[in-house]
């Protein structure tokens, strides 16, 4: 009798394992290498836990819309997005009041980031988090200098432009309520949370992976400085909370040609493989890591 039941739930994990793996081919290409690279001497410290063995397949809402704000910080407080008269507060606030008028917003997630990147150090409202950049991913825009009061007259134009801009394939306007609209060049980003007031894991993470992926896209020249707009560029950077902690490292990853990829249990191991099979190999993944992959129109500026 134990060996039935056994081989019955044997039985039971290979059908899920296998009909998940066909559910993802049938989005992303599966990667035929393993998604650990043995030359890699980088390890976690042993006193960061992670749940390896948790299911984390499709552990997340798809991603609408990802507004992405500037800080030059890789650590916040405890709610990066909460802090008034900031860009992020004001975005965090229009997507409360307003996402749900453009984006599907029951079945996809619209969300705002606190980032790494840097923030003009010679403008003081941007230091202050008053007047910011935002990225809005996955349409690969840059909106420049935006005032916090201005976001939600600005957002509630803008991302109906960028959404029949990115179905038609025609780039939006350069300039939208006199703020500047950049056609971002890069290649991919890649982020990861590092937001160690939420949870050390991701402190002691993100750093190491980032560490290593940098590594490995300056031997493919794919590495770019802050400031390099050279195309064809990969950026790793942090970002605050995303949920799943005990998932860390947990990687997201926008691709141009319209792939939004969530790893997670990912460690320095993986690195090298993430930025050869996914990043630069056409979207391939390993089932095991995915949190969530989705596959949409390609960004064609």
């Amino acid at each position: 009798m134990k060996k039935f039941a056994a081989s019955l739930f044997g039985t039971s994990k290979e059908a899920v394992d296998l009909k998940r793996r066909e559910e993802v081919s049938q989005i992303l290409p599966l990667a035929d290498c393993s998604h650990d690279c043995e030359s890699c001497t980088t390890k976690y410290p042993t006193s960061v836990k992670i749940e390896l063995d948790a299911d984390i397949y499709n552990s997340t809402k798809p991603t609408a819309c990802h507004f992405v704000v500037p800080t030059g910080k890789t650590d916040w407080p405890h709610d990066a997005t909460s802090v008034p008269k900031t860009v992020e507060n004001a975005i965090a606030s229009w997507i409360d009041s307003s996402a749900s008028k453009f984006f599907p917003t029951d079945d996809a997630s619209v969300k705002v980031s606190t980032s790494s990147f840097p923030t003009d150090l010679l403008d003081i409202k941007c230091q202050d988090g008053e007047c910011n950049d935002i990225l809005i991913l996955p349409f690969f825009v840059w909106v420049r200098k935006v005032d916090y009061h201005n976001v939600n007259s600005l957002l509630d134009e803008l991302v109906p432009t960028l959404i029949k801009s990115h179905e038609s394939g025609t780039p939006p306007p350069s300039e939208i309520q006199s703020y500047k609209v950049e056609l971002d060049k890069q290649r991919s980003y890649i982020f990861l949370c590092s937001h160690t007031t939420r949870d050390k894991r991701c402190g002691v993470t993100a750093p190491l992976m980032k560490r290593e992926m940098d590594s490995r896209l300056r031997e493919t020249g794919h590495y770019r400085d802050v400031g390099d707009d050279t195309p064809d560029g990969v950026n790793v950077a942090f970002i605050n909370h995303v949920g799943g902690h005990k998932f860390a490292a947990n990687v997201i990853i926008y691709i141009k040609t319209g792939e939004i990829i969530w790893l997670a249990k990912c460690t320095p191991a993986m690195a090298q493989p993430i930025i050869d099979e996914t990043v630069l190999g056409g979207g391939k993944v390993w089932v095991d890591l995915i949190r969530r992959i989705q596959k949409g129109k390609a960004v064609e500026w």
